[in-house]
Formats: structure tokens, sequence, C-alpha cells
């Protein structure tokens, strides 16, 4: 554990868990929030609940055929594999606008939500493989002596991921959400704001906390033509998942065996 490759593998772990955990802590909300409201005759209750499964079953499937393939292409080669998910997040915001463009000129293509499930389904797929290829991994590197100790500390990037990927998450919808409404705000004339609310705009904090004053609700006395921003609420989402990947990525790349033996003569 006190060998420098030890925090290499500790953000690899952690940054490939935390964009895999983001995304099934949102999965149904994302699919709901941001494609139901591009794409609302084609996503409905049912395919969201279908999409969350697909995904549950995808974990599974990740665990079992990641331990087979990693025999094949090493562990070093499945970690580096798992980095695929990143330019599946990133894009997910220009998908995004795809779909709103399409549905603004009257067109519902399936080709945006398409790749969108595709791709979080491999995402999810490298995310279950994590842990089914960890303990090999570690043997690799450190040999099968020390590999217990070192796995159960390696888990902890989990936990963390577990922590931080929900509450980040958490986080940056608010503050996506907080800003649409304080751009729809400043498009309402002060009239339509207090007829609507029953207070000036002086009170919108209160209203904030109240949950009186959302975007849904706003754009009934918006302006014509007032695009909703409730799609884009995820992009810094998707954008944050994606860099955590790369870091990951990175340091897999960095990651090389330490020579146990001359560190346990240091030691000495």
């Amino acid at each position: 554990v006190r060998t420098p490759q030890f925090p290499l593998l500790w953000t690899t772990v952690f940054g490939n868990a935390i964009g895999g955990l983001a995304l099934i802590s949102s999965s149904k909300m994302v699919m709901v929030d941001i494609w139901g409201a591009a794409m609302p005759s084609v996503v409905t209750a049912s395919f969201a609940t279908g999409y969350v499964a697909t995904l549950g079953s995808a974990n599974a499937f990740g665990r079992l055929s990641w331990a087979i393939g990693s025999d094949y292409i090493g562990r070093r080669g499945a970690y580096s594999a798992f980095a695929v998910g990143m330019p599946v997040m990133a894009a997910t915001p220009y998908l995004i606008s795809t779909a709103m463009g399409n549905a603004a000129m009257g067109e519902e293509s399936v080709v945006p939500l398409g790749v969108f499930v595709g791709g979080s389904v491999l995402a999810i797929v490298n995310y279950g493989g994590i842990f089914s290829v960890l303990p090999a991994y570690i043997a690799d590197l450190w040999g099968p002596k020390y590999s217990n100790s070192i796995h159960g500390a390696a888990l902890t990037a989990w936990s963390a991921s577990a922590v931080a990927g929900p509450m980040g998450l958490a986080y940056l919808r608010s503050r996506a959400e907080r800003a649409a409404i304080d751009e729809l705000v400043d498009g309402v004339t002060p009239e339509a704001f207090e007829a609507a609310f029953g207070a000036s705009v002086e009170s919108k904090q209160s209203l904030l906390e109240s949950k009186t004053l959302t975007i849904s609700r706003l754009l009934e006395i918006s302006p014509e033509n007032t695009p909703d921003p409730t799609p884009h609420l995820y992009d810094d989402t998707f954008y944050v998942a994606a860099g955590f990947l790369g870091v990951a990525a990175v340091s897999n790349m960095l990651l090389r065996p330490p020579d146990i033996d001359r560190l346990l003569e240091e030691q000495k």
C-alpha cells in the first residue's frame, strides 16, 4: 500500500467507478428528464423502466464477461478498454442537443437516443468489469502474496465513489437547475412573475426553498419559443464523469509492477 503504484491504482478504480455510479444512480431521472422532454412519444414510463433494468443486466454481464475477457487481453488492457466510456459521456450533451433540434423541426429521429442507450449500456458493462478484474490485476502488479491486503485497501476507492458520485451528481444538477431558473426569471416581466407566484422577484430565494419556483412553472409565463433548459441539466454531470474516466485512463497507463524485493530491502 505504501508503494507509489497504489495511489495510481486507487485513482484508476475511483475514476472508473464514479462515472458508472453517477450514471446508475441517475439513470431513470436522466431518461425521463432529458430524453422524455426531447422525445416524449418514444420515451414513455415503461421505456424508462426498461432502460434501468437493462443497465442492471449490463452490470451483471460486465462482471462475468470482463473476468473472462481479461484472461485474453490482460488486466491492464481491460482497464484501458474501460476508457471507451469517456467519449460516450462527453458526447451525450451533443446527442441531447441534436435530439432537441430534431424535435424543434418536427422530426423525431431515434438515432441520438439509440447511441446514448447503447453507449450507456457499454459504460455500465465496463463498470461491472472494474471489480471482477481488480483482484487479478492486483495479483499481476504486486503478486499473490500481497493481493488480499491491497485489494481491501483498493476497495476504499469504490466506497469513496459511492459517496462522491451521487452527491456530486445532486450538486451539479442543483447548480444547473438554479442557473436555468435564474435565466428564466430574467426573461419574465416582474408583473407576470408576481401574478403567477403571488410574490415579487425579490422573494425568489424563499420560493426556491419551498419548491414553488420551478422550471415548468416559469416556462408557462415565459415569452413564446423560450427553450426548455431541462434536457441540459445533466450536461456538467456528463462532462465531469468523462473527466474522471480520462484521469483513470491516465493513471492506468502509468501503472507498472513495483520492485517488491527492492522495497522490502529499503524498509529493513
